[in-house]
């Protein structure tokens, strides 16, 4: 942070050893670079720009909204008196257009180039801004890169200032032919509960360094990551196939910008959210049970807000009483003082950075699974989704862990007990002939059936079954009167043309005839061996025939389909 004087002559020597320090730092130094674009990077990400940087007499202007929100930086704008002013957790300045001088926390510096418009965009001078926020600057003249790091970034990333004025005078190290960068992510689900998920099961592939990767990572996140302390492996790509250094060897393909393929799943690519600001409350849920009824829940809420505050809610307990659900004996919750409960957070790439009241700070890996929406979240090891004012998850599809089984025949009638897997509430709809059918959500669970109905449950295998229940809803918006019950519903099986049908008997009942204008909500269960889903994940349901009431395929021999286990 730049030191202020108040007496002028102190300002007068500062302002030449800034002027001094900028034409080392910012003057080109092979030939013909001034011809080249001068790119900017914030915490290694590139900064994108609507005119592009300016060098000056050895000065480089850049445009001033663009880098100040990277840096997480609140702007406002005073058309009257043409000042821009700045602020961030306790730090502000402020910056008159044409003026040799701009205000610092209060105190008056003296600038090296005055901010000023050029075709329209207001452009400031850097050093200004590093000096401002306290970031690092620095310069690759070889490059014509110019590598900013936040007060943040250095933190999180465990350098000390020095180091990280090294590295961003280093430029952004060129990207090898053949080599692999980014954060690249796949879940599935741990249907068995071998893994143990908190929600779903993730595994990560974290390619840097032209040559490396890392399939673990620290619990501070992808930032964090440092192979020369941290667990790093080298990977070579031998025509198809992913060749690691501790003599493993998997299926590789590339299917797009930002999709791989390895050992036969895809991992999508997931881009930083730096600087994103959250609004709303988002909870992470898990329960386990067993055959017997009891278990473990918990719960963890951080309720979000623009103004980059927070507050977090936590509950753990047991249920206790051998039943499906429990009595909530047991039950356990954690209070805490709103000074270790709240505080501000800041999003700077793949981490989220939480500053208590009371002084603690922590920090998460931190990325949207459903990008870029910001409705469904990845904090540490726990997916967060977010919650409507009615208390419902607000995701168009997202994964939700519930207490409550839905209550099919199964549960009504005591036929077997559930063990929760897995919920989703996609609330998605599709419609033919006009008429629309709605997923409204699905839940998959282990069973544990009732020795009295063993006998209706044979050929499903040693290892057990597991249950599909969805709920949807038909509307009928067309002109005809439907017969709801002539619908047919499938589950297709992943890598063959075999399908499952519904289970009969084991929904609740709802009327043969629906008019124009009706509509009517069902169930549906598909009932599978356990062992089909461990190396699985991907089903379509599938709707059709609808029949009206004169027997006549409404769907005319097409399928209404939704993809089960992904948002459709």
């Amino acid at each position: 942070m730049l030191e202020v004087r108040k007496n002028k002559s102190s300002i007068l020597v500062i302002s030449l050893v800034m002027l001094a320090a900028a034409l080392l730092l910012f003057t080109p130094l092979v030939e013909g670079a001034e011809s080249k674009r001068i790119e900017v990077y914030t915490d290694k990400q590139p900064v994108k720009f609507s005119i592009d940087p300016l060098l000056e007499n050895g000065m480089t202007l850049v445009q001033l909204r663009p880098l100040f929100e990277s840096l997480g930086i609140e702007i406002s704008w005073n058309a009257d008196t043409q000042t821009v002013s700045g602020k961030k957790e306790g730090q502000t300045f402020s910056l008159t257009l044409n003026s040799q001088t701009a205000q610092v926390n209060g105190e008056t510096v003296t600038l090296t180039s005055p901010g000023r418009l050029v075709d329209g965009h207001t452009l400031v001078p850097l050093r200004f801004v590093g000096e401002a926020t306290g970031a690092v600057v620095g310069w690759n003249s070889e490059q014509q890169t110019i590598s900013i790091y936040s007060e943040e970034f250095t933190k999180l990333s465990g350098l000390s200032k020095a180091a990280a004025q090294d590295e961003a005078n280093k430029g952004v190290p060129a990207v090898a032919q053949g080599a692999l960068r980014g954060f690249y992510a796949n879940w599935q689900m741990d249907l068995s509960g071998i893994r143990q998920c908190s929600s779903l099961c993730w595994d990560y592939y974290y390619f840097i360094n032209d040559n490396q990767v890392a399939t673990g990572l620290p619990d501070g996140g992808l930032d964090a990551l440092d192979c020369t302390k941290d667990k790093c492996l080298t990977y070579e790509i031998k025509g198809n196939q992913l060749v690691l250094s501790n003599g493993k060897t998997y299926s590789f393909k590339v299917n797009s910008d930002t999709e791989l393929e390895i050992s036969g799943d895809k991992y999508t690519k997931y881009l930083p959210a730096s600087r994103m600001k959250l609004e709303g409350k988002y909870v992470s849920t898990s329960y386990s049970a067993s055959p017997v009824g009891s278990g473990l829940a918990s719960s963890l809420t951080y309720t979000f807000k623009k103004d980059g505050t927070f507050f977090d809610n936590k509950f753990t307990g047991y249920t206790t009483d051998g039943s499906a659900s429990g009595d909530n004996s047991g039950v356990s919750t954690t209070t805490r003082s709103e000074s270790k409960a709240s505080g501000t957070y800041t999003i700077v790439n793949y981490t989220l950075l939480l500053k208590y009241h009371d002084g603690t700070t922590k920090q998460y890996m931190f990325f949207l699974p459903e990008q870029p929406s910001d409705k469904m979240l990845r904090i540490g090891g726990r997916d967060f989704l977010i919650e409507k004012a009615d208390g419902t998850d607000g995701s168009s599809g997202s994964q939700v862990k519930e207490q409550q089984p839905y209550q099919d025949v199964l549960t009504t009638e005591k036929i077997a007990q559930k063990q929760l897997l897995f919920t989703w509430q996609p609330k998605k709809n599709k419609q033919l002939e006009n008429i629309k059918i709605t997923l409204e959500g699905y839940q998959w669970a282990k069973l544990t059936i009732d020795p009295a109905h063993s006998n209706s449950f044979k050929g499903f295998g040693d290892k057990g079954i597991v249950a599909l229940t969805a709920k949807y809803r038909i509307d009928n918006e067309s002109a005809q009167t439907i017969n709801v019950n002539s619908l047919q519903e499938t589950l297709e099986l992943p890598g063959s043309a075999a399908s499952v049908k519904a289970a009969s008997g084991l929904t609740p009942k709802v009327k043969d005839e629906l008019k124009t204008g009706e509509s009517v909500e069902k169930m549906v269960v598909f009932l599978l061996p356990s062992d089909h889903f461990e190396s699985n994940k991907d089903f379509e349901l599938g709707f059709g025939p609808l029949n009206n009431v004169e027997g006549k395929d409404v769907f005319q021999g097409k399928w209404l389909e939704f993809n089960i286990w992904k948002d459709s």
